[in-house]
């Protein structure tokens, strides 16, 4: 596990910027603003709003509290199957993904339910696990999360958000993409880089040695009225489609070797099921799947301290293909 090093960042600082910049160019990127009469601004892109991939891209960088750089593209997979993807580069990988981006807080109260992304988290410590382990901590007046929803926060819900993160209503900015939205597919595409280092993570390496990653993953095409069937995409799209290269700083070659060979989503059981399957086994509860799952289709590690570099896992086109086509 990381050393019991205590680190300081300015996730929630940079993402602050990054929201005023959605303010700004809150027309281009297709978003709708909503100033609520307790103080939080919320910035919709996919409830009321179009969204798009602009604005998938934007809320990607701002998951990463702004220690990311982020692109669109289009990946051919064969000469008849392309689709449009997502590429994360990032040389602070712990602090970036597992500490900001994971959507690791899971936000049940007033009979709301959402995933929370983003530099919230830090102030929030949620969940406590991760962050008694890898420790990074902030202190700031402001932050951001990003809710994966459909329906708006109410107003309960964003106290109870601005109480665990310790910080006042009208300092609480919040940024909010359903999965059925192409800026909601667009950033869930976004997290490459995160399942390889959670799947790690979990596999208990010691992640501190992953000292830059760089992941590239299909964007789901869209489906707007069926929020399992996206869920299922969305999630395909990583399992299937995602690539991530590691620069790691290792010693033990064997064990870092060890962990790689556990660390693809084809070492799981429910490998080449299609997760809106996966989905209806658990009656749509997201936190009760089995999180073997939950990793890129190919993992590439560089060792730069033996200089050698290791590949597993591949990309899957049928699955792929059996998805978007479902």
């Amino acid at each position: 596990m990381p050393s019991k090093k205590i680190i300081h960042t300015n996730l929630n600082i940079a993402a602050v910027e990054l929201f005023e910049e959605m303010l700004d160019n809150s027309e281009v990127l297709k978003a709708e603003v909503l100033e609520t009469k307790i103080g939080p601004i919320i910035i919709d892109f996919g409830i009321k709003a179009k969204g798009g991939y602009l604005a998938g891209e934007y809320i990607t960088q701002l998951c990463l509290g702004g220690i990311g750089d982020v692109s669109l593209s289009t990946t051919k997979f064969t000469d008849d199957f392309s689709l449009p993807s997502i590429t994360v580069i990032t040389d602070f990988p712990v602090e970036a993904t597992l500490g900001s981006q994971f959507a690791g807080w899971s936000i049940n109260k007033d009979n709301y339910k959402a995933m929370g992304s983003g530099p919230a988290r830090v102030l929030a410590q949620k969940p406590k696990h991760l962050f008694e382990k890898i420790l990074l901590v902030e202190e700031v007046e402001e932050t951001v999360i990003v809710l994966e929803s459909d329906k708006y926060p109410t107003d309960k819900v964003l106290k109870y958000i601005a109480d665990k993160c310790h910080v006042e209503l009208d300092c609480l900015y919040v940024v909010i993409a359903p999965t059925t939205s192409i800026a909601g597919s667009t950033q869930i595409s976004g997290r490459s880089v995160e399942t390889a280092l959670h799947k790690l993570f979990d596999l208990g390496m010691d992640v501190s040695q992953i000292i830059s990653a760089s992941g590239t993953a299909p964007i789901a095409p869209i489906h707007r009225n069926n929020t399992d069937l996206m869920m299922g995409r969305t999630n395909d799209m990583l399992i299937y489609g995602a690539e991530v290269f590691l620069q790691v700083e290792c010693r033990d070659e064997d064990k870092l070797i060890e962990y790689l060979k556990k660390a693809t989503s084809e070492t799981s059981p429910k490998y080449g099921s299609l997760f809106y399957t996966i989905i209806e086994e658990v009656k749509g509860d997201f936190y009760k799947i089995n999180p073997s799952i939950f990793a890129p289709a190919k993992l590439n590690v560089n060792n730069t301290s033996t200089g050698k570099t290791h590949s597993f896992g591949k990309i899957n086109c049928e699955m792929l293909k059996k998805s978007i086509h479902s």
